[in-house]
């Protein structure tokens, strides 16, 4: 799980990865509350509404500033309250207090940035785009701390030492053990081991990163939008399904 985690980091600069993986994605996470939102503020607000399918027909651009403001303010609280727990205990860390939890932590903005992504490749337009640009940083930061998370690393690289020292070898063991893997090498490449000057000029690459790969995203879906093809003669369009043309005709007169 864990993995799938550290990935999003990476996965979320570009909405072309997040369209392609957000329904499994889902179907995966699903089951997870929707922990410290208000109801009233569910109700509100569609894409805090995350028990079962996105309500897409509800969902407007002016709701996603606040929803990710809400949910990045719950994330900070309860991942502080993990990281504190994780510094001061006397106890040895084990793999349900870790991975499962920072999952639970981070499933919220992860749905909600995960609709707001595939609604800004397939229903593109000035008013989702700006309001994704302007809470891309945000959650790109926000992601970052997890990823560089001291506290979280040496818990889990605690987590993996006991594992690689246990001699149980069944199934499930094996996959908690990859996925702590997975996950301590996803946070090395993360940049948890950087400090100082190193650390903020990685960070400000990813950031660009970021903003490169939605304004690259965002040249494409506008060309996309730009192109056309007129033909003019019938028999080039010989074996072609008459539903075919017949959407593509009135995609034509649609854009004379």
């Amino acid at each position: 799980k864990m993995r799938r985690f550290y990935t999003t980091i990476v996965c979320m600069t570009s909405w072309a990865i997040r369209s392609r993986s957000f329904t499994s994605r889902l179907s995966r996470l699903s089951h997870y509350p929707l922990a410290m939102v208000s109801t009233e503020a569910a109700v509100e607000n569609p894409l805090l509404q995350q028990e079962g399918l996105p309500k897409f027909e509800t969902i407007k651009p002016e709701h996603l500033t606040p929803a990710v403001e809400g949910l990045l303010e719950n994330l900070e609280h309860g991942f502080n309250k993990l990281e504190t727990k994780l510094s001061t205990s006397g106890n040895s860390p084990v793999y349900d207090d870790l991975l499962p939890q920072v999952e639970r932590l981070q499933f919220g903005l992860s749905y909600t940035w995960g609709v707001a992504g595939h609604l800004n490749g397939v229903k593109n337009g000035d008013e989702l785009r700006e309001a994704f640009q302007i809470n891309q940083p945000k959650v790109v930061q926000a992601m970052t701390r997890f990823s560089q998370s001291k506290p979280l690393y040496d818990a889990l690289s605690t987590v993996d030492g006991g594992m690689k020292g246990s001699s149980d070898d069944n199934f499930l063991t094996k996959q908690k053990r990859r996925a702590v893997e997975n996950s301590l090498r996803g946070m090395r490449l993360g940049g948890v081991g950087l400090e100082g000057a190193e650390k903020k000029r990685f960070n400000e690459i990813k950031m660009r990163l970021a903003d490169l790969a939605t304004t690259f995203s965002n040249n494409v879906l506008d060309e996309t939008k730009l192109f056309s093809l007129t033909v003019d003669d019938p028999d080039k369009m010989e074996g072609v399904p008459e539903s075919a043309k017949a959407l593509w005709a009135n995609a034509h007169v649609q854009h004379l």
